[in-house]
């Protein structure tokens, strides 16, 4: 099939949805889509799914989506690195080489089980994306979206796929093609916030780096030697790696340059084949808007934020879920059309929270050097390396620096706390549930706007599973209602006497109202 933006909805194939790009964002949102019953293709210009290591920290509420989604979480899950291997955050000397502290990474362990069904975990985006491909999407490698015109009823976009240029005809268009996403560009939708902060080389690895680990595992090894220092990312010890090094962008790395710099960041020896070397830009920035018309930025094409956290992948999984249900409401009749403005107006403000505070973990890291007194001098900078870990005191110093780093690694409330408001949230008039440390600390409620509070029932199930995906579920206390059903505007379910009266804290008599995307939408009192 062929055709230009210009033809006519006739010639061009139809669909609800047109994804652009086919990363976690983009094929979250086609289960989504067809979870709710909008027909959705995904173009993606990659020939396959990602090669080399990318985001790898999927946190406990993006494992939630995509049980919801209908994403097979068994294989998902069976892929992902054990806490016991991905658990720690380590800083040495060298790899392999003197250890200097050490954090947690995240909170992984069983006890989360009693705030969400799926705790995070680490995946490695490149292992991530073949599992969640399944014969029901529609994805399609090696076609790259062209342009696009709209109208009152659609987009009409023009794709250069394998056998040529076709068009396709769809009622929306979410753009999740990236960071350099060619759609935004399209619609002059600018970016506020620095573009380049500092500038890396990413070196992917085949490796067993086991033998220079010895009883410190861990997810994140940070070198701290001035003239070699970097960040070694695991994603499987025993057979992958990545390594990150600051570079000034302007000179080509080559695979024996990337090479050399690797060995010197270890401690000694030990065998490993560079995979891929590729440049990469530490960016904090908002999309100024995240919709035009009916195309809409989702994922890295609405917002870009340091790596010092994890949020990026998560923060665009959570944009779709957030997005696709309210276009399938507006389609149905559910949803006034306008109410597709609360997308930006919901997810943008987390964007910027999320960008904030991974701009501030990046720039708190300072501090760890700052206490070893390093000034920029490779030489001078070594020699007071040595010094410092001699010196009691002053190794205290730099251990408390790295203590002090605890939050960027401790991200709970960034996962599971943000709350919505406006017109798709009912304010019942009670008071905000802000916790001393939003971005780490989260604090169950049942007020409007939060996520419904996990809490297990029978058969292991969670409340988060009694949510429809498609329309709203109004959850009572079991007993009230004659039995679960569904009411005019949506589903009822009830909710066992135990975790209504315990873990959601409701009169009897009480309900809520929830939405499609486990956010309450309002608590009715008596």
């Amino acid at each position: 099939m062929s055709g230009t933006p210009g033809d006519t909805a006739a010639t061009a194939e139809t669909v609800d949805v047109l994804v652009v790009g086919a990363g976690p964002t983009g094929l979250t949102a086609a289960h989504l889509c067809r979870q709710v019953g909008l027909s959705a293709i995904v173009v993606e210009r990659r020939e396959g799914p990602q090669r080399s290591p990318a985001a790898h920290a999927v946190n406990a509420r993006t494992f939630e989506i995509w049980r919801q989604a209908g994403v097979d979480m068994g294989p998902v899950l069976d892929a992902c690195l054990p806490p016991a291997e991905a658990g720690s955050v380590n800083w040495v000397t060298l790899l392999g080489g003197e250890p200097i502290g050490t954090l947690p990474y995240e909170r992984q362990g069983d006890e989360m089980l009693a705030v969400t069904p799926t705790p995070l975990r680490n995946l490695s985006q490149h292992r991530l994306e073949p599992l969640l491909l399944d014969d029901g999407l529609s994805v399609r490698y090696s076609h790259t979206w062209v342009a696009a015109e709209q109208d009152d009823g659609g987009v009409t976009a023009r794709i250069e796929g394998q056998d040529g240029t076709y068009t396709v005809r769809a009622a929306h268009v979410l753009a999740a093609d990236g960071a350099a996403s060619g759609v935004r560009r399209s619609l002059g939708i600018e970016l506020i916030g620095p573009r380049t902060i500092q500038s890396f080389v990413m070196v992917h690895l085949a490796a067993d780096f086991r033998p220079l680990l010895g009883d410190t595992p861990g997810v994140l090894h940070f070198v701290v030697d001035p003239a070699s220092g970097g960040t070694f990312v695991s994603h499987g010890a025993d057979r992958e790696w990545v390594y990150m090094h600051v570079w000034d962008g302007e000179e080509e790395i080559t695979a024996e340059r990337a090479a050399d710099l690797v060995r010197a960041a270890m401690a000694r020896p030990v065998p490993f084949e560079v995979l891929a070397v590729a440049p990469w830009h530490m960016s904090a920035q908002i999309a100024e808007r995240y919709r035009d018309g009916r195309i809409f930025l989702v994922g890295d094409a609405a917002h870009r934020f340091p790596p010092t956290g994890g949020l990026g992948l998560n923060t665009g999984v959570a944009d779709v879920h957030n997005l696709v249900w309210k276009l399938a409401a507006a389609r149905d009749g559910r949803l006034p059309a306008d109410a597709l403005d609360t997308y930006e107006a919901e997810r943008r403000p987390v964007a910027q929270f999320n960008c904030d505070q991974s701009l501030h973990n990046a720039m708190k890291m300072i501090e760890i050097p700052v206490a070893f007194g390093f000034t920029g001098d490779d030489v001078a900078d070594h020699e007071a390396m040595v010094a410092t870990l001699a010196d009691p005191g002053r190794r205290a110093a730099v251990q408390a620096a790295i203590a002090n780093q605890a939050v960027h690694f401790d991200l709970l409330g960034l996962q599971l706390g943000h709350a919505y408001t406006g017109p798709l949230v009912e304010d019942d008039g009670t008071p905000a549930v802000v916790a001393d440390d939003p971005a780490r600390d989260y604090l169950p409620s049942c007020r409007p706007g939060g996520r419904l509070p996990h809490a297990w029932l029978p058969g292991g199930r969670s409340t988060l599973d009694l949510v429809d995906p498609r329309v709203m579920t109004t959850l009572v206390r079991e007993g009230r209602v004659g039995a679960d059903g569904a009411a005019a505007d949506g589903a009822v379910r009830q909710v066992p006497a135990d975790v209504w009266d315990g873990a959601f804290a409701l009169g009897p008599d009480d309900a809520l109202v929830v939405r499609p995307d486990q956010h309450i939408a309002a608590r009715r009192r008596g």
